[in-house]
This record gives C-alpha cells, sequence and structure tokens, in this order.
C-alpha cells in the first residue's frame, strides 16, 4: 500500500475555506461598524436639522450694519440655498443608511462634502478667527469623514479644506482682511490637533455601539429561537401530566410495543392504550433481554421510570417481541419516546407549579389575610362581573379600638376573623362581602332595593350587637352601616364606595351626638 503527500490541489480547499473566514471576518467587522455609523449618521443628520433652523433664525434677523455688508436679500437667498443643501445632504444620509456598502460610500461621501462645503461658506461670511470662531464648525465634517473613512479620510478633508480656504484668501484677499493667510496657517493645524483624539475616541464608541447593536440582534434571534422551540415542544407533548401519559402509551403501541402501560405508584393505572392501539398478543415475555421459545423470535420487557418533580417516578413498561434487530431498533426508539415523555413531564409539572403559584399570587392579591374576605382590589374585580345595578353597605365597627386597647391586638384580630363569619352567614346568597382593611367592612348587594339594603342593615346591626366571646374575654361592639345605590348604568364600584363611606361617617357622628345627649360616656368595645 502506497501513501502519496500532500498536494497543492488538496491544500487548496483549506486555502479557499481560510479566505471564505477572513472575508466572513472582515463583513462582520463591517457589520459592527455599520451599525455604530449609523448611530453617529443619525446624530449628525439631527445637528443638520438644528443647522437649518438656526441659518433660517439668523437670516430672518439680519440687519446690515455697515456699507459695505451684504444685502439682507442675498443674505436670505444664501441662507435659503444653504438650508436646502443641508436638507439634501440629510436626505441623501438617509439613503445611505438603507443603501449597499458601495452605494453608501457614495452617498456619505457626497454628504460629508456638502457639510464641509457649507462650513467653508459660513466661514468665508463669518471670517476667520479671532474676528469669528466659525471655522471650529469644521470639526463636524472632519469628525465625519474619520468615522466613515477612518483617519486617512480626516486628513485628505483636512487638507481639501485648507487649500481651498488658502486659495480663497489669496483670490479674495479684501474679504477676510489683514493676516488671514497666517491665521490659517495657524488655526487648521490646531484644529486637525484637537479633531484627531476626538475622532480616535468618536471611532472606539463607534464600535462599542456596533457591538451593542449585534448583540441585540444576536439576543433577538435566539428569542426567536427559543419561541420556535417552545411551540414545536408544545406540538410534541402538551403541558399537562395525564395527556403526556397517554401520549406516551400510544405512541409505544404506534411503535409495535405490546401492553404498554404506565403504573402510578400512589394509584391505579395512569395510562392505557385504548383498544384499537393495543397490538396482538405476543409470546409470555422473560425478563428484560430474554429470548422466547422460538429461535428466531425475541420478547423484551422494557421498564423505564418517568420521574416527576415533587412525587414518586411514575413506571412505564412495555413488551417488545420480534427478531433481535427489529426489537433493538423498536427499544431504541422507544427509549427515545420515553425521553421526549420525561421532557414533557419535567415541562407539564413546572406549568402546574407556575399555576399553583398564580392562583396563590391572585389569592394574596384580592384576599384579605386574616380573615380570607375580598379586599378593595378584590372587591373591584368581582364588582365588574356582576349583571345589573349594585347596592352597597359600607360598615364600619363602632368600639373596636376599645377591644383593642383593653383585650389586646390578639383578641382584636380574633374579633374581626367573627365579625367576618356573623355578616357571612347574615348575607344573601348572591351578594359579595369584603373587608376594606382595618375595622371597615363592605357587603355589594346585587339588583337590591332600597328596602332590601334597609332590612340587610338591620340585620347586621342586630347579629353585630350581640356579645362577642373570645379567648381574652368577652366584647361587645357596635357598626354604623352607610347604604348608596349606583345610578343606571353606574359601574364605578370606588365612586359608590365613597358615597357609601361618607353616609356612614355621618350615621357615626349622629351615634356620637345622641350618646352625648343621652350622657352615655361608657366607650363601645369595653368587655361585658
Amino acid at each position: 500500500m502506497t501513501r502519496r503527500g500532500l498536494t497543492t490541489a488538496d491544500r487548496r480547499p483549506t486555502d479557499a475555506a481560510r479566505r471564505s473566514a477572513r472575508e466572513d471576518r472582515r463583513a462582520a467587522r463591517e457589520d459592527r461598524r455599520s451599525g455604530g455609523r449609523s448611530v453617529a449618521e443619525r446624530a449628525f443628520r439631527q445637528i443638520r436639522f438644528i443647522a437649518v433652523v438656526l441659518v433660517i433664525i439668523v437670516a430672518a434677523g439680519y440687519r446690515p450694519s455697515a456699507a459695505g455688508d451684504l444685502e439682507p436679500v442675498i443674505v436670505r437667498s444664501l441662507a435659503g440655498a444653504t438650508a436646502a443643501l443641508l436638507l439634501l445632504v440629510a436626505l441623501l444620509s438617509g439613503r445611505a443608511d438603507r443603501a449597499a456598502s458601495g452605494r453608501r460610500s457614495k452617498l456619505v461621501l457626497l454628504a460629508t462634502i456638502a457639510d464641509a462645503v457649507v462650513v467653508l461658506g459660513v466661514v468665508s461670511l463669518a471670517g476667520l478667527p479671532p474676528r469669528s470662531f466659525a471655522l471650529v464648525l469644521l470639526m463636524l465634517p472632519l469628525l465625519e469623514a474619520a468615522l466613515w473613512f477612518g483617519l486617512s479620510g480626516l486628513a485628505m478633508l483636512w487638507t481639501v479644506c485648507s487649500v481651498a480656504l488658502g486659495a480663497y484668501v489669496v483670490v479674495f484677499p479684501d474679504t477676510m482682511g489683514d493676516g488671514a493667510l497666517g491665521t490659517i496657517v495657524v488655526a487648521m493645524p490646531t484644529l486637525l490637533l484637537a479633531t484627531i483624539p476626538v475622532a480616535m475616541l468618536a471611532e472606539h464608541l463607534v464600535a462599542q455601539v456596533g457591538r451593542l447593536v449585534v448583540a441585540r440582534q444576536a439576543a433577538d434571534d435566539r428569542a426567536h429561537l427559543l419561541g420556535d422551540l417552545s411551540a414545536i415542544t408544545a406540538e410534541i407533548f402538551p403541558l399537562d401530566v395525564q395527556a403526556v401519559l397517554t401520549q406516551l402509551v400510544t405512541g409505544a403501541g404506534q411503535l409495535g410495543a405490546a401492553d404498554a402501560v404506565v403504573t402510578d405508584p400512589l394509584g391505579d393505572d395512569a395510562g392505557r392504550p385504548s383498544p384499537a392501539d393495543t397490538p396482538a398478543p405476543t409470546p409470555q415475555p422473560r425478563e428484560e433481554g430474554g429470548q422466547a421459545d422460538g429461535d428466531d423470535v425475541e420478547s423484551t420487557v422494557l421498564s423505564r421510570e418517568l420521574p416527576v418533580p415533587g412525587r414518586d417516578p411514575y413506571l412505564f413498561t412495555a413488551t417488545v417481541s420480534g427478531a433481535a434487530e427489529e426489537v433493538a431498533r423498536r427499544v431504541e426508539a422507544l427509549d427515545l419516546l420515553v425521553a421526549q415523555a420525561r421532557v414533557g413531564l419535567a415541562n407539564a409539572a413546572l406549568v402546574q407549579q407556575l399555576e399553583t403559584l398564580k392562583q396563590t399570587y391572585q389569592e394574596q392579591a384580592t384576599r384579605d389575610q386574616l380573615t380570607g374576605l375580598l379586599n378593595r382590589r378584590g372587591l373591584v374585580l368581582t364588582a365588574e362581573q356582576i349583571p345589573g345595578h349594585l347596592g352597597v353597605l359600607f360598615c364600619d365597627l363602632d368600639g373596636f379600638k376599645g377591644v383593642n386597647d383593653t383585650l389586646g391586638h390578639a383578641a382584636g384580630d380574633e374579633l374581626l376573623e367573627k365579625v367576618a363569619r356573623r355578616l357571612d352567614s347574615a348575607m344573601r346568597d348572591d351578594s359579595v362581602l369584603g373587608r376594606m382593611g382595618g375595622d371597615e367592612f363592605v357587603v355589594v348587594v346585587p339588583g337590591a332595593s332600597d328596602e332590601d339594603l334597609a332590612g340587610l342593615g338591620r340585620r347586621i346591626e342586630i347579629d353585630l350587637g350581640k356579645p362577642f366571646l373570645l379567648e381574652a374575654g368577652m366584647a361587645r361592639i357596635g357598626v354604623s352601616i352607610g347604604a348608596a345605590h349606583a345610578a343606571p348604568g353606574q359601574r364605578d364600584l370606588d365612586s359608590l364606595l365613597g358615597q357609601a363611606d361618607s353616609l356612614m361617617y355621618e350615621v357615626k357622628r349622629s351615634k356620637k351626638g345622641d350618646r352625648a345627649g343621652r350622657g352615655d360616656d361608657r366607650p363601645v368595645g369595653v368587655p361585658s
């Protein structure tokens, strides 16, 4: 046997792969830079819009102060042309964001040159330092050139602008004043030295923004992928334990297994196939891997545990019969099916736990923890589901503070629980009872008339006026009740509660006045 060495033909695919990898890395870097550049270009576009507004404002307020100044008509014409050019540049930069890489470079180059022309025009009209500092505005197109074309692009644009300014000073020496050429020789290098570190920092920020854009896109792609995987998993197995077990047994029968069953160690069989899914009887099996009496037929009993969090595992058993190779293939397929069922059971158990937590949180959000009654939120949500007009009784306990002060807060809590039970026993079947907090209770009565509310209120006063036997002793309390009816079409329980609350306080003040008139100073709530 001969062996040949690695030839050029062998290396050619490797070289092509390396070139492709380099191109992919270069494209990835370009994508990251493009993402950051797009953000920077949007910032430049906003600056252009601001410049348009400033140019229009300056032109509108321009007044010649000397004999040699330009006429207002000329200044406004120049301002209009400048504003139009800036808007055109903003449009070009917007198209550059959506264009291909080659066309994008051309559009950005045109936009950068146009920005430089606008700034040079402003400098020619405003003058050079120290007369005007408009030359500093040239930093913006220089930064733009550095972001898109690097430091070499910055250097080229700076050179062109320097030559253009120098030529303008030479051709029109009277417009810039004496020493303009010397000012340019000093100011332009200074501007370049000031722009370079800013451009380097901007380049770094653009790269960081580009990486953030790519990372966000990757996160979005992963989120879409996870969503697709979740949908596929939901199609494979429903998020219900019994349904997963049933599908497991049915799927095992479709794969050729006989007597497939899932046994629950806590009860009866959790899943059995329907008679239509049950294969024909097979020879009596031996232990797993055993062989039946026939020489060419093997019968295997498959037994696998199906763990479920929070309980003992289910046990899946099935019989597979046939030729040895066929049994091996079916056992492998059944193992894959069992593995999917385990994932489905884990997901179903998790969903059940989440549903339990959801119900618990909903109970905590809508129920009073002491009495178990609905709280204000629960009352509002329940009232929204009640048809017809509503009547409300707002009940405030009289003398509850005295029980707290004399018998203690534990006795007060016990009293509130017993009050809740008495109120519940006095209500109509279709009424809704809730605790607003403290010693305030509310009864919502659907479709109640004034007589119904008055009768229910008297019954509540009688029931709560009876003594309460507490562990700390005997207590007596009273209750002040305010009744309110919803107007036709009114469904706002909050406003209805406010009306009943106001009426309740009137009743409470009336009771205090009656006790003061009788000279009864004994506080309600003192144990009797």
